[in-house]
This record gives C-alpha cells, structure tokens and sequence, in this order.
C-alpha cells in the first residue's frame, strides 16, 4: 500500500495558510496589499476584537467578475504572474497565489465583487468549503470579509495574542502599508477607539504624525538618488532618540520588509551621532528596478534579497549618514578644547584655597540624623511622597561609617560585622533607585499627586495608544493619572510628585519601550517595568553631592531592601573589599 498520499485541497490550503497567515495582522496586510494591486484609491478597513471575529478590507479597484470569485480561492491562481521569468521583475505586492484560499481555509469568508457599478456577486465560504455565489448589488471594487479566524483550529487559535496585542499588531500594520500608499484614501474602523480618517498626501512625511504620533512628525526629510535607483525617507534629528529600534520602518519598492542588511548598515550611519544605546528613529523608501531585488524569498514576503547586497548596503550607510551628517549642523566630532590647567593640590598658602561646597566628614553618623532626600532635592509637591524616616535599625545594619564620596556619585562605607571591617563602594543613583522600586512595587507607600496645571495632552500614535490602554488602571495605582483624549491621544491630568516636572510624553515613550516583549505584556511584567521606569526617573543622579547623614540614611534604606545587590534593571549596586583583600593588594602579611 503506498505511504504517500497527496493531500486534499482543504487541508493543503490549511497548511498554506500557517505560513501566510500568521495572525489577523498577516490577514489584513494580504487583503490591503490585493486591494493595491487593483489600483484601488479608497481602502476601508474595519476590526472587531483584535480581527479574530472580524476583519473587513473594502476597496474601489478593478474588481473581479463571477467566474474570478471561483478561481480566486484555487491554490496558486493569480493575476500577476504569467512566466517564471516574471518573478525576476516583480512590481506588484502579491503573486503566491495562496493568500486567499488560505484564508478563506482557516475562517468564515465573503468575497463581494464587481466590474461594474451595481453588478456584483457575493461568494461565502466557510473553512474552505465554497456554500453559495449569488448576485449582490456593489459598486464597482472588492469586499473582503473575514470572521472567526482558526475558530475550527483550537491550536492555531490558541497561538494567537491577547485581543488588546492583536489589535496592537493591526495599527502597526495599517501604519505600514498606509505610509507605502500616500495617494490612498484610508478608512480605519476599529471596534475601540475613533476611527481614523486619511485623506490622499502627496508625500508620506504628512502621513507620519497621524499614524506614528506627533513625536515622529518632527523627523527630517531627505532624498539620494534618481529613480529607477533612489533611497528616500525621513529621519530623526539628534535630539530625538529612544530607548529601542522599534521606529524604523523600511521599504523596498513600496514593500514593508525586515531586513538584516539595511538594519546594519542604518547602525554605522548612526553611530556617529547617536549614543551607544540609543536609537533613531528612520522611515526610508528604498527604490530599485525589479529585478534588482528577489522578494520570492519568504512566505508573506516580509524578507528580501538584493542582487548586489554590497552595493546596496553601501548606498544606504553613506546616504544615512550623510543625512545625519548634516543634521548634527557641523558639530559632527566631539569639540576639542584646550585642556584645563592643573590646579596644585596642596597649595602653600592656605588663605587661596577656596573651602570645599561638600567637606568630607569622618567619624560616625548619628542614629538619628536621618534628613529626606527630597528635602535636599524638593519636588513640587508640599508633601513629599517618599521622605527618609528613622526606622528601627535591626542589627545586620550597626556598624556603618560613611567616609565620603568619590565624584559626588560613589559612597564610600565602612561597615564592620561578625566577619571582620569591608569597604563597600556604593552607586548612589541605583542604590536609591532600588529603594524607591520597593517602596512603589510593594505598596509600602500611595504616591502623593501633583495635578498638572494646565493638563498635558500627549499623542503616541493608534499602535501606542493600543498598547497601552489595558494599563490605564495601573498607571493610575502608581500616580500617573491618564485617560483617552480622542483619536490617538491621551491627557495627563497628574503625576507622581517626584517626576512633576518631568515630560509626560517621554515618560509614556519610555514606558512603552521597556514594556515591549516579542509583542506582548502582561500585567506583572507591566507592573514592574513601569515602577522601575519610576523609580529610575525619580532617583538622585550621579554628580549630586549627598550630606552625610542622607548618605547614611540611603545606606540604611538600602540594607532594608529585599534585594540590595542590584537595581530593578540589574545593574549592580555596590562593590565590597574586605580588610584581607586590601591588605593583599598592598603586598601586605596576611
């Protein structure tokens, strides 16, 4: 009996669809970028909860007569590739061929067409079995609608995001394909939130703002190159940066891709002129013959390859970095200034030297000499939140001598225990940041409220906003009061009292770029990047000078954290020599 069988076209198409469709994100980018290659100049799209119950693409292109609504979901029937010599010069999105019946496999389908105005046909079909095609009224375009995707493939069904990550996941794919199609009219209806209206622009800079938040409508245009070879695009001046590289968006050809190449050769552009760990943010329209690029590499063809990758590679770095170059204004190197004189450390007489603004202190700290560090740096509030309070000094922590600072940043310590005296070096900001994390993490302490007067309205873009609306209660708990301000915006109507002076934006930018995991956040690891976020922003920085009785009361705040050692980051806290490890770098007897 023979062991090979060839698959029944159901569930060929099945498995076609596991690597086109990967998530209602993967669905609306096939149906939208079909609906491009009919020359379509009005697209509406429309989600209920997340696309996995309903996902709608509506268009006014070509359209497609009776007998193409049968051939559409037949495995490997197109319209745009006739040879193989045609998949050399390829200038349309789609071309597989399996987009369709794939979907059409894994869902409750419709696919309404029509040539003409007002004859039209509908066909329905459910988990790849076609039920009925009958006449139905429509303008001339396409309608595709999908509901209750996987709903009869409870794995596939289960591999699927929350509904607040696949509806994050929609925006950044709307984003995408509505910067690549600027002439287009967009219409997008999510189930949550205002729709969002995008009329025809001439260029996709006027599309930035509304889709990616007015933060990235300040990037900076640029253009190298004349067609049929041209890189194109926008980028952000210096003092625009974040904390990860989740705002650039790359093109090949109008194409939205992922590509390794162009990633690093945008790291050597920018490394001149942004911080090693921070990032740009960049949106660039590479633009070459067809045949100078094979997008047949990939399923969803998010992944290319060029031709000639090391000219390209090339191109892109040198073009970038010119751009950047001329951003910077000139200042593109670090300015040399003359080195600044020595001053004598010992001077012969004493009336010269100027009295130090923090003299170091020897001697033992009183108990009790425990001041706030919010007294020393007040916030605007008249209450501060977090004060330094003597609490009961247990025994582990007698025995502390604090000997000075190097730098205004490091405590010097001298803590004497059951195994002989240690010299500990402490980094004050994330000593104090660890205190500040456990106090918030915790609930050891509610924040006080400083409301902000006038309220800060802050915009962050639909995919943003998205993400960060199940944690609204959250932010509430932790002193940040936000809420929906239509659109994509949110108004900030207070904030803890230590970060009152802080940008609300910055700070809800910064939020969404440690809470990113592979797409998706849960309450607890939000919980905890947001109070370490926090608690980071309201720590004392390095190069503040620390009186003596703040630094030991900081040290006693430290000793009662449940993990001393690092900050919420990791970062290690403080360095420990003992009496024998001094003694042998010295060359001393032990």
């Amino acid at each position: 009996m023979a062991k090979i069988r060839v698959l029944p076209d159901q569930v060929a198409n099945q498995i076609a669809a596991g690597e086109v469709v990967e998530r209602p994100a993967s669905v609306l980018k096939e149906l939208v970028e079909n609906a491009l290659d009919a020359g379509a100049r009005r697209i509406e799209v429309a989600w209920e909860e997340g696309g996995k119950r309903l996902l709608e693409v509506a268009d006014d292109g070509s359209g497609m007569a009776r007998d193409d609504l049968y051939l559409a979901l037949e495995r490997h029937a197109t319209s745009k590739v006739r040879t193989a010599e045609d998949l050399g010069r390829l200038a349309s999105f789609g071309f597989r061929g399996e987009a369709l019946p794939s979907i059409a496999s894994v869902s409750r389908f419709d696919l309404t067409s029509a040539e003409s105005e007002g004859a039209g046909h509908r066909l329905r079909c459910e988990f790849g079995v076609i039920k009925e095609v009958v006449p139905t009224p429509r303008s001339r375009g396409t309608t595709v609608t999908v509901r209750d995707l996987f709903a009869q493939l409870p794995a596939r069904r289960r591999f699927l995001k929350s509904t607040d990550t696949e509806h994050a996941q929609l925006w950044g794919a709307v984003a995408r394909l509505a910067l690549s199609s600027p002439g287009v009219h967009w219409t997008i209806r999510p189930d949550r939130g205002a729709p969002l209206v995008l009329p025809p622009v001439e260029d996709a800079g006027q599309r930035l703002a509304p889709l990616l938040g007015e933060k990235l409508g300040r990037l900076v245009p640029f253009v190298n190159g004349e067609l049929p070879w041209r890189l194109r695009g926008f980028v952000s001046p210096p003092d625009l940066s974040f904390r990860d590289r989740n705002h650039l968006y790359l093109f090949v050809n109008g194409r939205a891709v992922r590509d390794r190449l162009l990633l690093a050769a945008l790291s050597e552009a920018w490394s001149g002129t942004f911080a090693k760990g921070s990032y740009p943010a960049a949106v660039l329209f590479l633009e070459l013959p067809p045949e100078a690029v094979d997008v047949n590499v990939h399923p969803t063809k998010a992944e290319v390859r060029f031709r000639e990758p090391q000219r390209i590679f090339a191109w892109v770095r040198n073009a970038a970095e010119e751009a950047w170059s001329k951003l910077r204004g000139g200042l593109a190197s670090v300015l040399e200034l003359p080195p600044k004189p020595l001053e004598a450390e010992f001077e012969l007489d004493p009336s010269r030297r100027a009295a130090p603004q923090h003299p170091r202190l020897w001697g033992e700290s009183g108990a009790g000499a425990y001041l706030a560090l919010t007294e020393a740096f007040p916030p605007r509030a008249a209450e501060p939140a977090y004060a330094y309070e003597a609490p009961a000094a247990p025994a582990s922590v007698d025995g502390i001598r604090y000997l000075g600072a190097f730098q205004q940043t490091y405590l010097l310590v001298e803590i004497t225990g059951g195994s002989g005296p240690e010299l500990w070096i402490v980094d004050q900001h994330v000593a104090h940041e660890r205190v500040l994390f456990e106090r918030l993490f915790l609930r050891r302490h509610a924040p006080a409220i400083q409301p902000l007067m006038p309220p800060r309205v802050v915009q962050l873009g639909p995919e943003a906003l998205a993400r960060l609306m199940p944690f609204l209660s959250e932010l509430e708990a932790a002193g940040v009061e936000a809420e929906p301000f239509g659109g994509d915006a949110f108004v900030v109507r207070g904030l803890p009292d230590f970060l009152a002076d802080r940008d609300p934006q910055t700070l809800l930018e910064d939020l969404l770029a440690r809470l990113e995991r592979e797409g998706r956040v849960d309450l607890d690891v939000f919980r905890r990047d947001l109070n370490a976020e926090l608690a980071c922003r309201a720590a004392i920085k390095k190069h503040h000078a620390l009186p003596p009785d703040l630094a030991l009361g900081l040290i006693r705040d430290l000793l009662a954290c449940e993990v001393p050692n690092t900050c919420p980051h990791g970062r290690p806290i403080l360095k420990k020599l003992t009496l024998e490890d001094l003694e042998r770098s010295f060359g001393r007897r032990l």
